[in-house]
């Protein structure tokens, strides 16, 4: 937790909090784990201050309020675990799993879209559509996400190009990238040390960077833009749907930029799909 620790110490910058916001920040350090699961009355009553307080602390923190502070906190508290941490601290109940992965899945939705930037996703978006070429960084679970993001916006003619693991084929890609094509980084939960490497040094080479991640980070703080989504999961496993859900929208706004030109790669890949066969009729 030490890492938490020091994340809350930079965001209040050595300034100095009444006593009721310090009441707040000693609740967040001492029990992170609890804490990031709490509603703002429980860490009032934790802390022995008033709802208003809680708001001020997470507003002395740069935050609008407790709940995007909450967000922020608990998905680096569930980046600090392994996966068979995350199983002891929730373990199987005896019925019910797949119900409440698919309601803890709707509150992410629903988090996503009251969060989620239009304007930034639309930024995004015509930072995509200004590259000659894009390569999509995502590993583990989250390669999906990035498959999708690589995969449609190639049937709208956009060079975009996904790699999923480290090597000698990433850096030559990345020896070929030029200023102003731009790295996509989809790395969430336990980020890696490899993909924030590759990113710095994409960066330092004129390449314009883009992120999806579940909390700020390295990354996020070289992105021109770094759209955050919610990951908590059931069990061990992080959820991959608001990944894929900002993906989606995405997607939406980079067809929309020029149309002429997303229904010309649309209708040749048709074409194309009826001159090879592809596709049953049935």
């Amino acid at each position: 937790m030490l890492q938490i620790a020091d994340w809350l110490d930079g965001l209040a910058l050595g300034r100095k909090a009444s006593p009721g916001i310090e009441a707040v920040l000693h609740v967040l350090h001492s029990d992170t784990g609890p804490a990031s699961f709490m509603s703002t009355q429980d860490v009032a009553t934790r802390a022995n201050v008033n709802v208003a307080t809680v708001v001020r602390a997470a507003q002395f923190l740069g935050f609008s309020g407790w709940s995007a502070l909450k967000s922020e906190l608990r998905h680096r508290y569930l980046a600090s675990l392994t996966a068979e941490k995350l199983l002891n601290e929730r373990p199987f109940p005896a019925s019910g799993l797949a119900g409440t992965s698919l309601a803890l899945d709707a509150q992410n939705m629903a988090r996503l879209a009251a969060g989620a930037s239009a304007e930034q996703i639309a930024r995004a978006a015509a930072i995509l559509a200004s590259a000659s070429r894009t390569i999509v960084l995502a590993t583990g679970s989250y390669a999906a996400a990035g498959f999708q993001l690589a995969h449609m916006g190639q049937w709208m003619g956009r060079d975009i190009e996904l790699h999923t693991a480290s090597g000698t084929s990433l850096v030559n890609r990345l020896r070929m990238m030029a200023p102003g094509d731009v790295l996509v980084s989809c790395n969430l939960w336990r980020a890696s040390k490899f993909v924030a490497e590759v990113v710095r040094v994409a960066e330092q080479r004129g390449v314009r960077i883009l992120a999806i991640a579940d909390r700020q980070t390295g990354i996020t703080d070289v992105a021109e833009e770094a759209l955050i989504v919610p990951s908590e999961g059931v069990t061990f496993m992080p959820s991959t749907v608001g990944a894929v859900a900002i993906v989606q929208a995405l997607l939406a706004e980079l067809a929309s930029i020029d149309p002429a030109r997303t229904m010309a790669a649309l209708r040749d890949t048709e074409e194309l799909w009826s001159e090879l066969d592809l596709v049953d009729p049935a």
